[in-house]
């Protein structure tokens, strides 16, 4: 059949593609839609030249055969073509910009197979033009087509030196990986397309960069075959000739894409831990990869692989910066909706302590002061930690203050505040909650528990250290059951006595061996035998004190797992004046402090 065979493109010699002419009229131009054999070139027209047939004869036009001539024109033998088709012969150059083709027709195997008019011409043309054509002619005359589709050296050393400087310059991941397809296809001429491939957390195949050399093929179907034994073995691969491959098997060298020469390198971190892999392949027949060339690709898939974990890494800690600012953002909020002094009411004594841990956590405690001069002392832990739970605790300090004002009774304020934070989404999380509401006038405690860890009542004058609330009178997390009854317990404060109410980022606070504080360790903070606990035992803060230094003692410079908030409120024996001029809240267990 006859065909335009490419001899030449912009990028050198090309690999003698062949281009089947039918009898139906092809226009060749840059305009995929309206041209059947298409140039993706700036430089050519949408619709630059028109190849027609006649009787038997194939002809040349510039333009697109309305009248409107290509704007850098066509070239037949090295003679522009005007505005009037002109007849082709066997081995005709027809020249399109920076593209040189050649006219074959199969039905005039020998010149004198030409007629007698069409010999005539084309001696006189081959005379005119010998001297353009020369270096062609002898090149493909040697039949080396395939040395210009090979790398050459100069090539190799250039794609390496563009691909070390890109690589250095950049820590953009898909960038990088973009510049290294790009360079892969200009230095293996042969190459038709070139995929970069990452493998995921997952172990799945995700190509991120797909890039084809011919016009109109936007397939993204690489071997998978091919990559997963290249990534498996750790070792690079080459065939000539995949179609023929016994090692791939029937299945993938057919089904897969009609592959011919394929080159493909796993991509690595220096550990060997498998990244992906770079697969470079050709689907037409005289175009294939050598030995020489695996071992360029070899050499840009080791650069490769350091910029891929280099930018990984970089990627990784930005990502770390990204969520350590999220994290500091969400403490500082949290920090703000914590009281910043304490209750100064006479008779009583106030102590708060607040310490975050590395994450921010769901910790939450406050003072709501109530109609009557009463007061509400609430401390409650959102489960979960980081910025959904920060921001939660946003939500329980407006609820609880608007229950426990809308609703004068201790038992339907925290039913009532259930209710609220279920409407207002909790999703699977929940919180427990203590609240306690003092009524100064009558020094009765009303004691309401949520599934957090009971409040302790320090007895001064019995030297005792209680529950205030049992666990039977405990009700569900806020959160869990809707509508749901909670019940509350009275207590009276005699002179001396105390309220002690903590998050279980006492109980949970961690040795250095791994040994957890406990409910043991609370209880032998406080215990009511230690002399220096009884001759101070009207000083609240103290109590407060004790338990927050022994925690510390006991996590001996260990990081804290949780943030972890202690509330501790008495009743002043006679004489002793409350001492609540300020809150404070202490770091981390290593002892920084915040100002208040």
């Amino acid at each position: 059949m006859p065909s335009l065979i490419l001899l030449k493109s912009p990028e050198g010699v090309a690999a003698n593609k062949h281009i089947t002419l039918t009898t139906e009229t092809q226009v060749i131009g840059r305009d995929a839609e309206k041209c059947q054999i298409v140039i993706p070139h700036h430089a050519v027209s949408r619709e630059h030249a028109r190849i027609t047939y006649q009787d038997g004869q194939y002809y040349i036009e510039d333009g697109d055969g309305r009248g409107t001539r290509s704007r850098n024109h066509t070239y037949l033998n090295s003679k522009e073509v005007t505005d009037k088709r002109v007849p082709l012969k066997p081995d005709d150059r027809i020249k399109i910009c920076d593209f040189l083709f050649q006219f074959r027709d199969e039905r005039f195997q020998k010149p004198s197979q030409l007629p007698a008019h069409m010999q005539r011409a084309k001696a006189e043309e081959e005379d005119d033009d010998a001297g353009s054509m020369t270096t062609i002619e002898a090149t493909q005359g040697r039949g080396s087509a395939q040395k210009f589709l090979q790398a050459a050296p100069a090539d190799r050393l250039r794609a390496l030196l563009d691909i070390s400087t890109g690589l250095s310059k950049s820590l953009e991941l898909d960038q990088v990986l973009n510049q290294i397809a790009d360079v892969l296809l200009a230095t293996f001429k042969q190459a038709d397309r070139c995929f970069v491939i990452q493998l995921d957390e997952g172990g799945r195949l995700v190509p991120k960069v797909v890039k084809s050399r011919r016009a109109g093929h936007d397939d993204n179907r690489f071997s998978r075959t091919i990559v997963r034994k290249a990534i498996e073995s750790m070792q690079s691969y080459l065939s000539e000739d995949a179609s023929s491959d016994a090692s791939l098997g029937a299945a993938a060298s057919i089904a897969e894409f009609k592959i011919r020469s394929v080159m493909c390198v796993p991509l690595a971190t220096a550990e060997g831990k498998a990244l992906g892999a770079i697969q470079i392949d050709t689907q037409d027949r005289v175009k294939k990869f050598v030995t020489d060339d695996l071992n360029l690709l070899t050499t840009v898939s080791n650069l490769a692989s350091v910029a891929v974990e280099k930018a990984r890494m970089h990627a990784a800690a930005l990502e770390n910066e990204k969520k350590q600012k999220e994290i500091e953002l969400a403490r500082t909020v949290q920090l703000g909706f914590l009281p910043q002094t304490l209750p100064a009411i006479a008779g009583y004594e106030f102590y708060s302590h607040y310490s975050p841990a590395l994450t921010v956590g769901g910790d939450y405690y406050d003072f709501v002061p109530l109609p009557g001069g009463r007061l509400a002392v609430v401390l409650g832990d959102v489960a979960g930690k980081g910025v959904p739970a920060a921001l939660l605790v946003a939500k329980l300090s407006s609820e609880v203050k608007f229950s426990f004002l809308t609703e004068r009774n201790p038992a339907k304020a925290v039913s009532l505040l259930n209710d609220q934070m279920i409407r207002g989404g909790l999703q699977d999380r929940f919180v427990t909650l203590a609240a306690l509401v003092l009524d100064p006038a009558t020094h009765q405690v009303t004691v309401v528990n949520a599934g957090h860890i009971n409040p302790l009542l320090y007895s001064a004058c019995r030297g005792t250290l209680v529950d205030a609330i049992t666990t039977e009178q405990t009700g569900p997390p806020l959160g869990v059951l809707p509508e749901y009854d909670y019940e509350a317990v009275t207590v009276t404060l005699e002179p001396g006595d105390s309220l002690i109410v903590f998050t279980d980022g006492v109980t949970d606070a961690q040795n250095p061996a791994g040994v957890m504080f406990g409910a043991e360790g609370v209880l032998q903070a406080l215990s009511p035998s230690d002399d220096a606990l009884q001759a101070d035992a009207s000083r609240p803060r103290r109590l407060g004190e004790r338990l927050v230094n022994t925690v510390r003692k006991h996590a001996n410079g260990r990081a804290q797992p949780d943030d972890i908030a202690v509330v501790c409120f008495g009743r002043l024996e006679a004489g002793q004046g409350p001492n609540t001029a300020s809150s404070t809240r202490v770091g981390p267990l290593s002892g920084h402090k915040l100002s208040t």
